[in-house]
Formats: structure tokens, sequence, C-alpha cells
């Protein structure tokens, strides 16, 4: 061990001279990192190296390799002012190549840890080393079923290399490694598109790409610009005659290669998106990102290519109302991405997005494809709020009619209705739209008609219902008339009996609310409730509006009438705990101004409870600590008893019951 580390030390020593040689370490720092490394050269000669000796020495390296360049520019520009120049030598390229060969080391140890190998790669990407080719051929062949190592490869062969076969050669064996992959393929394709868009900056750059209008030159300047690291430097001198003729004629001949070559490149990313879709049919989302990717390319061949995929989607997913949606709303973000300021095609394309979703009703009649369809019409109307047209400017002048776009619509929650594919939410939007119209009868009128129809037991209907009824009685007047609140009594009544609490949570709620001035129906109200626990009815739900009832009690009757209404709930059968808490919560705020009977209370609601609920640890918890605030430690004391018998998991009440007084 100790020869092999003297032999790596030894041939260190013409770096070390050289270092020396040109100023940048002293005698005693060379010495320092003679001493550093000969450490680590050590520990990495164990029987076991760990793989934080190897980082550590790679991190030294790395920061004495920073300390090196740093003096270097102090020696730089030193020579620039005496007009000398810093020749390449050995110290150049010593610390790279030994930090290489640590990792090779660390790697041979840590095969299957592919984040070292990442940043093996990584770290001869940024020194151009050699060695990048063999380094991902060895990842490659140790990890053949990871996407981001064939991605990572065919990019550097794509960007650094410009070697466009052999990244397609890695992308294909990628693909055969992990043919269910999404990411391998978008990347393929993805690359295609690049290559494409690649030759598209060649030729403009060559001046072979004509325009036809001054628009189409302006967003070819504009593109231009945004792609400028796609382009070559050009020669910027002036040719004469003879070199103009002869350029002219090569150009012309590279105009057919280049031409040829892109429509081979389009032809590629089609194929590719097939095979695609042949090796993962059912992901909608997946063939969406291809067609995302092409927003950025020329309009001829990018619209026939998003054309042709998106008649496949269309074909594969006729039964996805999701996707016709989003082929319906793709006519608005292409209209978008082309920046259109025409008020043709802005109008040409929300038509072809209607077109779609009219084309879907034919295909797919369903609740979800209307409500799709309805909410699409909705953002036409609300401009504000839209979610699809925020871009176009030009569309406010579209919408001049949007009377005809309401009416549009509401024909269209009438032809649901009539193909029995009108849904709970569908109805609520109908009756919404209507409001927001301005129509409020009608919006009555339909609101009745659904909830004695078809969603007779629905409870967001009957809440438009009752709020659309409330708002007609109290619409001349700021109080309602007998018969009127007699006949909203009455729809109350119907309602509340009829649907179950859980659903009818708000109903009650509006209910006590409204009637809370009259006492008679708060009354009969009340008595409902109370017939409706007893049947069993309410669980969670129904404990937190007995909860708003006892508060609208005390509120509006007293105290007294709300110990009567408790008293009479936690009669009947299975009171929920959430219940009695709140009871307790009420007598607790009256203890705590000095009321002994809410003191007594408290203590009847706690052993009420715990005669139902004996093996709630937090229950009794909260008896024995409302029992030492009050100070009456006797009385607590005999409670803390009480839980160890009944509780049978005591260990816990115990420890629990520790940390309490502690």
């Amino acid at each position: 061990m100790a020869d092999t580390v003297q032999y790596k030390l030894e041939r260190m020593i013409p770096e070390l001279d050289d270092l020396e040689k040109r100023g940048l370490f002293n005698k005693t720092e060379i010495k320092e990192v003679v001493r550093r490394r000969r450490d680590f050269e050590y520990q990495l000669k164990r029987p076991c190296p760990l793989k934080e000796d190897y980082l550590r020495y790679i991190e030294y390296e790395k920061q004495l390799e920073a300390l090196r360049n740093l003096r270097k520019k102090e020696v730089v520009r030193g020579l620039k002012e005496n007009n000398k120049k810093w020749h390449f030598s050995l110290c150049d390229k010593a610390s790279a190549r030994r930090i290489l060969d640590i990792y090779r080391r660390l790697l041979t140890r840590n095969k299957g840890d592919l984040r070292l190998w990442f940043e093996y790669a990584e770290f001869c990407r940024e020194h151009r080393n050699n060695n990048m080719k063999k380094v991902l051929g060895k990842a490659l062949n140790y990890h053949p079923n990871v996407p981001g190592l064939w991605i990572y490869a065919a990019a550097w062969e794509f960007e650094r290399n410009l070697n466009v076969n052999a990244a397609r050669a890695l992308m294909l064996s990628g693909i055969r490694a992990c043919p269910k992959s999404e990411i391998l393929w978008l990347e393929y394709f993805r690359m295609e598109l690049i290559f494409v868009n690649k030759l598209r900056a060649r030729k403009i750059a060559l001046g072979l790409d004509k325009v036809s209008s001054l628009r189409d030159a302006e967003d070819k300047e504009e593109w231009k610009k945004e792609n400028s690291d796609l382009f070559m430097s050009l020669n910027e001198e002036k040719p004469d005659d003879g070199e103009i003729l002869e350029t002219e004629s090569k150009e012309s001949e590279l105009n057919a290669d280049v031409l040829a070559i892109r429509e081979l490149g389009f032809k590629m990313a089609y194929v590719i998106f097939n095979k695609a879709v042949d090796a993962i049919p059912s992901s909608l989302r997946f063939r969406q990102q291809f067609v995302e990717m092409l927003d950025h390319l020329d309009v001829e061949k990018a619209n026939a290519l998003e054309d042709e995929m998106c008649r496949s989607m269309q074909k594969d997913f006729a039964n996805d109302e999701s996707c016709w949606d989003w082929l319906a709303r793709r006519h608005i973000s292409r209209c978008q991405r082309k920046k259109h300021t025409n008020k043709d095609k802005v109008v040409a394309a929300l038509n072809n997005s209607i077109q779609v979703y009219e084309d879907a009703l034919n295909t797919l009649t369903s609740s979800k494809m209307f409500g799709y369809y309805t909410k699409f019409l909705q953002n036409l109307i609300d401009l504000d709020k839209s979610e699809v047209l925020e871009s176009l400017a030009l569309f406010r002048s579209f919408v001049s009619n949007a009377e005809e776009i309401a009416m549009n619509l509401i024909n269209l929650y009438e032809r649901a209705e009539c193909l029995g594919c009108l849904d709970e939410d569908l109805a609520e939007e109908h009756i919404c739209f209507l409001l927001k119209v301005g129509d409020v009868d009608a919006a009555r009128q339909l609101a009745a008609k659904f909830c004695t129809g078809a969603f007779s037991k629905v409870a967001k209907i009957w809440n438009l219902r009752m709020s659309l009824e409330i708002k007609s009685a109290m619409m001349n007047s700021t109080t309602v008339c007998k018969p009127d609140l007699q006949s909203l009594f009455e729809l109350y009544k119907h309602v509340l009996l009829t649907i179950p609490v859980s659903e009818a949570h708000h109903l009650w709620h509006t209910a006590m609310e409204f009637f809370s001035s009259q006492s008679d129906y708060l009354d009969q109200i009340l008595n409902m409730l109370a017939k409706v626990f007893s049947g069993g009815g309410g669980g969670y739900a129904g404990a937190s509006l007995a909860s708003a009832a006892l508060d609208w009690v005390l509120q509006n009757q007293g105290l007294s009438c709300a110990r009567e209404m408790y008293k009479n709930l936690l009669a009947l059968p299975g009171p929920s705990i959430k219940f009695f808490k709140h009871c307790i919560a009420l007598e607790s705020q009256l203890a705590a101004v000095g009321c002994e009977e809410a003191r007594q209370n408290i203590c009847k609601l706690y052993d009420s409870a715990l005669k139902i609920y004996d093996q709630n640890i937090e229950l009794w918890l909260d008896y024995c600590s409302e029992e030492l605030k009050a100070g009456q430690s006797n009385p607590g004391s005999s409670v803390y008893w009480r839980a160890r018998k009944t509780i049978k998991d005591t260990a816990a009440f115990i420890e629990a019951y520790q940390s309490l007084k502690s």
C-alpha cells in the first residue's frame, strides 16, 4: 500500500515543480498539498474505503484548482503588463486528470450510484474531456433502464458534438431499452423539431427563405432574435462579384438539400409520434404534449403536423370528453400563439372551436360534454374572467353581439335537458346564468320546476330556489307579509323533512336565520330538528347544525330556553360528542363569570357524555382539567380514579394525565 501511494506522489513531481516555477504556490504550500494528498491516498487504500473519502478528495482537488485559477489570473495580468503571454503547461491539465482518475476509482466501487455517474459525466463535459463518450457508454451499460441517461448522452452528441446521427442512434437505443418511457419519446420528438428549426435558421441566415409580406418579415426577424443561438456566425466582409456568383450557385444547391432534409425531418417527427402512440396508446396527456411542442415551428408544416396528431387523438379518444374540450380550445390557443390581431382570423378560430364542440355532442352526448361546452361559452361572455381569450384584444369587438351567445348558451342548457343530460351541476349553472343576465323571474320559475321534478332532493338547487323565493317576497318591502311567510315556511318544512341533514345543512341555517324574529315558526323549525334527530338523522353535520340551533335559541330566546333545548336534544338517542363539547363550552363561558349553576351543569354534561363515550381519553382529560382549573382537588382525583378504572388503555391515560399536570 505504501509503495503504491509513494508511486502516485512521485508522479506528481513535474506538476508540483511547474506550480512553483510559475509562482502559483510556494514551497510551504506545496508541502501541505503533498501531505493532504498522501492522507487522502492512504484513506483510499484501506480495505473498504468509504464513498465519502473519495468525495472529500474530489472536493479538495476542486478547491485547489479554483485557488490555482485565481492566482493564475493575477500572474496573467502581470504578464500582460510586460507584454508577455501565458503558455499552456502541465499544471493547467494535471488537476482535471487527477479528479477524473478519482472519479474512475470511485465508480469502480459504486457502479450503481446514478448520481455519481451524472457528476462524472458533467465534470467531463465542463472540462471538454475526450473521455466523455467512454464515460457515457459505461454509464449506459450499467444503467440501461434510466431514460434520463439516454437523453443526457443524446443531448451531448446533438449539442456539443453536432452529431445528429449519433444522437438519433442513442435515442433509438434508449427507446428499445425503455419502450414505455414517455419522456424518452417526447425528447426524441423534440430533438427532431430542434433539428428542423436549426435547418430553418440556416436557411434564413443564408437568405434563402423569401418572405411574402411585411408582416411575415417582421415575424421572421422577431423569431430570428428569439432563436439567435440557432444561427451560425457569418463573415460580414463584402465579397466580390465572382464570389457572389459562386456563392449563389452553391446556395441554390444548398437550398434544395436543406428543403429535402427539412421535409425528412418533419416526416421523421410524425413517424416518432406514431411509434410513440403504438407504444403508449392509452395516455391522452402524452399525445397532447407532442402537439404542444409544435408551438414554435413555422406555420405551414407545423399546422399540417398538428392537424394529423389532433385527428389521431379525435379517433382514439372519441369517448373522452376532456379530449374534445382540449381539441376545441386548441384552435384558440393556436390563434394566441401566432398573435393574430386580424378580426377575421379570431372569429374563424372561435367558430372552429364551436364546431368541434358540436361534433363532440353528435359523437358523445353526456353531461360532462355539455359542461365543457357551456363553460366555454360562458368564458366568451365573461371577458374579465376568461381563461381562453385573455390575450386577444380584438375579441371585444366580436363580443359586441354577446346577446346572441347568451341565447345560444340558454338553448344549450335546454338541449341538455331534452336529451336527459342535465345533471345537478348544469341545472345550477342554468339558474345562475339566468340570474347573471338579469332574468330573475325565469330563474325563479326554472328553480321551482327543477325542485318539483328531477332535482327534488338536491340541496343546492333548493338553496337557489329558497334564496330566490325570499328575494321575491321581500322585493317591494323590508318585511314579508303573512301569506308569503306561510308559503315560505311550508316550502322549508317540505325540504327540511325530505333531504337528509348532512346535505341540507345550509338550508337549516337559512331557515333559522330567516325565521329568527318569528318565534312561532322558529319553534316549529326547532321541533322539526328534534324530530329529525330522534329519527337517527344527523351525524357530524347534525351535531354542527344542533350547535348552530342552540346558538340561535341562546341569542333570541335566552339562556333558560337554550338549556331546555340542549337537554331535550341530549335526551335523544346517540348525541354526538361534538354537541356535548359545544354545550360544555356554553356553560364554561357562564362559569367563567362566576355562575355556580353553570359549574354544576358542566359536571352533569361530562357525566352524561362519559356514560356514552367512556373510552374517550380526551374527554376524561378535559373533565380532569376542568376540575383542576376550578381548584377542586378531591373531585379531580375522583375523576382521575374513575377514569383509571374505566379506560382499558390505562398506560396511555396516565401518561397523558401526567403531561396535563406538568
